[in-house]
């Protein structure tokens, strides 16, 4: 095969420059070499090749290659450019470092270096002779170079190398962004332009010196601005060698996260703050409500039991329609309270053995009365042989009201609602039902959010605050179970609560923790086991209404009452006297009744003198202030008379 393109010189014999015999000290050079070396005639054909050439090319014998054009080993991408070079060495003698690919026997792609020279015999030119040197791993090496380059480049962090002085060595395209660097390059420059001072940048080096650091530094940018970084130090080793002979620096600028949590920790404090206001609103709102809900059920209830003469049927209904609105009233403060307690974490659960077929029946003598209104059959379905519930009785309680009002309030006239309990492995199924409206499928997703009605229109026809499921849903979850629901829209309903039956455990606060908020009906009023005992009892309530409620049911029981409606006058009246029991206020103008009852206890004369709390503040928290500003006990406005008498029978009495 021959050369295309080939320019015309004159041509000789034939003859090869490395004659056997000629220069056999050279031809021994050549075909010991590790590199190729060959010779082309002037139409580009093989007229030489060592044996190392051979071997890389992948040949057997001389006659595969001799004769041959060289433009048979050039890959097909690179014979262009080779034809131009080979006719370039020719017309200028002389070829340097050209880099071409040649394709072997067995198809494997080898890059190549060649020089060459032109070869004359007796002053007549004949041909070339070229050197060839495999450089694929040299090619291979660059092209991993270029890569890691490409992909420093591109990364979102700095990375730098430094010597042991703290000159840069190389710098990727980040450090510029990082940093604004106005110029190209950046090799050359100290580290000390990225900080602040020089100590800076020796304590960086430093670091270098052992195993390295990471953690935030303060940098400054071209332009003097300083930011907070995220910087990774390591040393940088010689091969074969422990001794650091460079340092490597991975930079992160962390202005925005910094940012972020900056503007997250503001946030937090906005939150906190609103929590803080929340609690402190919630607290206001229990006692403003609470304090008229005493008054409102307190004397209603007298009213109603014919404590002071007897009331006709007109005047009876009305008394207990007075009684039951304000204790759904009181019912809807319950749950808001509830629901934010249950929020914020700070619900706790009394968990104890429960009976769960008396708890069944008790519950649905609770609500008798309200299916009776309507006509409705309510079926018991609880299996036989249930073991104990361990869980929060009054919580459960709760639970199934909320479940049992809902079906009742939504199911017509002479329909069907029912209560079914049955247990399934480690977990216990109570199911509440109804023959009511149901609920649409696309309505489902809403049903358990707070303040959410499915009819919130201004002509709804069931009251509520839509609060009672959601209550009931985070009740569940707190037990460590949940509440599943089935319903299609006018089919009815049906919820089941999925409780297991050993709750969580019993949280460190104890029973202290129940609150006792929930107003007795207006059956009798309960009656003390004897006749009080000599000795007054001292009421100290700023709401003269209160006062007046407390002072009835007192003397209805045959007690002597003394009010002051503030601590200074509570003070004075105590100089002069001594109750039996105190029954204080907590939020007093001026002076509140913690504070009263702190002071009472530091007189050595008035220490044994039983203090009890009556008041509106009914949380947990609010109960430990009072047992540690040294109260003896605590009751909840609105006040359950049975609950008082039984504060009266243990103070008063010596009873428990």
């Amino acid at each position: 095969m021959t050369s295309a393109h080939t320019p015309k010189a004159p041509l000789a014999d034939p003859v090869s420059p490395l004659e056997p015999g000629r220069d056999s000290l050279f031809r021994a050079y050549v075909e010991a070499a590790s590199d190729i070396v060959y010779t082309l005639d002037l139409t580009g054909k093989f007229t030489f090749v060592n044996p190392y050439g051979l071997k890389l090319i992948g040949a057997d014998h001389y006659d595969e290659v001799i004769g041959h054009s060289y433009l048979d080993i050039v890959a097909p991408e690179c014979q262009q450019s080779t034809l131009e070079v080979f006719a370039n060495l020719l017309k200028t003698g002389e070829l340097r470092d050209y880099e071409f690919v040649v394709l072997t026997k067995s198809g494997d792609r080898v890059f190549i270096e060649v020089n060459g020279r032109l070869l004359y015999q007796s002053g007549q030119l004949v041909g070339a002779l070229g050197i060839g040197r495999d450089i694929t791993e040299r090619k291979r090496f660059e092209a991993q170079l270029k890569m890691f380059s490409m992909a420093l480049d591109s990364a979102h962090d700095s990375a730098l190398i430094t010597d042991l002085q703290g000159n840069i060595q190389y710098a990727n395209l980040a450090t510029r962004r990082t940093f604004n660097w106005p110029q190209a390059r950046l090799t050359g420059v100290n580290l000390e332009v990225f900080f602040q001072n020089e100590d800076q940048v020796r304590w960086v080096l430093d670091r270098a010196q052992g195993e390295g650091w990471s953690g935030q530094i303060v940098c400054q940018r071209y332009t003097h601005e300083t930011f907070t970084a995220f910087i990774s130090i390591s040393p940088v080793h010689g091969e074969g060698d422990a001794t650091p002979v460079a340092v490597s620096i991975i930079l992160r600028d962390i202005t925005q996260q910094e940012n972020i949590k900056a503007e997250l920790a503001s946030k937090n404090l906005e939150l906190a703050r609103a929590n803080r206001l929340k609690s402190e609103f919630l607290a206001n709102m229990s006692h403003e409500l609470r304090t008229p809900m005493t008054s409102i059920l307190g004397f209603s209830a007298l009213l109603s039991q014919s404590v002071y003469g007897e009331l006709n049927d007109r005047q009876q209904l009305y008394v207990t329609q007075i009684h039951q609105s304000g204790e759904h009233l009181l019912s809807l403060i319950n749950e808001v309270l509830d629901l934010s307690k249950v929020e914020a974490g700070q619900m706790d659960l009394h968990v104890t053995a429960i009976a769960i077929s008396p708890l069944c029946d008790d519950v649905l003598k609770m609500v008798a009365t309200q299916a009776d209104m309507k006509q409705l059959t309510v079926h018991r379905e609880v299996a036989d042989n249930l073991p104990t519930l361990l869980a929060d009785e009054m919580r459960v309680r709760q639970m199934l009201l909320n479940l049992l009002s809902n079906a009742i309030k939504f199911t017509p006239k002479q329909g069907a609602i029912g209560l079914r309990v049955e247990q399934q492995q480690e977990y216990l199924n109570i199911t509440v039902w109804d023959e009511g409206i149901g609920i649409a499928e696309e309505e489902l997703s809403s049903l358990f959010q707070p303040f959410q009605q499915l009819d919130s229109s201004l002509s709804k026809q069931y009251e509520g605050t839509g609060l009672g499921l959601v209550l009931t849903q985070k009740l569940t979850r707190l037990h460590g179970g949940d509440v599943t629901v089935k319903s299609e829209k006018d089919n009815g309903s049906q919820f089941t609560l999925h409780l297991p039956l050993n709750c969580r455990v019993k949280t460190p606060h104890d029973e202290r923790y129940a609150l006792l908020n929930t107003a007795a009906p207006p059956t009798e009023m309960p009656v003390l086991p004897q006749a009080a005992t000599s000795g007054p009892v001292l009421v100290v309530e700023d709401n003269p209404i209160n006062a007046l409620l407390l002072e009835h049911m007192l003397t209805h029981w045959g007690y002597q009452v003394f009010h002051c409606a503030d601590a200074p006058a509570a003070l004075d009246w105590l100089a002069a006297n001594r109750p039996i029991l105190i029954l204080m206020d907590i939020q007093l103008s001026g002076m509140d009744g913690l504070q009263l009852t702190q002071q009472i206890r530091q007189n050595p004369a008035w220490q044994d003198i039983p203090v009890v709390a009556a008041t509106a503040l009914a949380r947990p928290q609010d109960r430990d202030r009072c047992l540690e500003a040294g109260m003896q006990d605590y009751i909840s406005k609105p006040i359950n008379p049975a609950e008082l008498v039984s504060v009266l029978a243990k103070y008063t009495l010596g009873q428990d």
